[in-house]
């Protein structure tokens, strides 16, 4: 019993010295100051801080001919409407985020940078305006900005002017 005392003694201090040797009087100087001069068998490290873990991020959307008051969601507009307002809403979003709008008609693209807000309720995000002679199949995108990581696609629609 007194041997098995003593090798699980004997265990224990080397399994703490490997982890975290401790300071021995060889280590200390007279006036109780830590040596400088000693060897020591323990390494320096620097810890590797983890990545932010993101969250996903739900947007709801509506695509309508009114920037404001009752909303009627739809996905054929008239050209005389003057203006496709995109509406959004992004649930669980902690803090402002930076966007890109793209609305897209045929080989004609344009990039709008915006700003996608956290909120409860729909809220106008985006507009673009219509033309007489832009009718068609049109689609707009939503993307993060690009920076570490590519640009990531956030919610497409697709709308027709008729």
């Amino acid at each position: 019993m007194r041997t098995t005392n003593l090798l699980s003694l004997v265990a224990a201090v080397l399994v703490v010295g490997c982890v975290d040797a401790p300071i021995t009087p060889e280590h200390i100087l007279p006036d109780g100051q830590l040596r400088s001069d000693l060897s020591s068998s323990q390494a320096a490290f620097a810890a590797t801080p983890a990545r932010p873990v993101g969250h996903a991020v739900q947007v709801a959307a509506v695509l309508a001919a009114q920037a404001a008051g009752p909303l009627v969601d739809a996905a054929t507009f008239p050209a005389e409407a003057g203006s496709v307002h995109l509406h959004l809403r992004a649930d669980s979003l902690l803090e402002p985020r930076p966007v890109t709008f793209v609305w897209t008609h045929g080989d004609s693209r344009e990039e709008v940078p915006g700003v996608l807000a956290p909120t409860t309720t729909l809220a106008l995000a985006a507009s673009h305006p219509l033309n007489p002679d832009e009718r068609g199949r049109w689609k707009v995108e939503v993307f993060t900005l690009a920076g570490d990581e590519p640009a990531q696609l956030l919610l497409t629609r697709e709308f027709e002017v008729l």
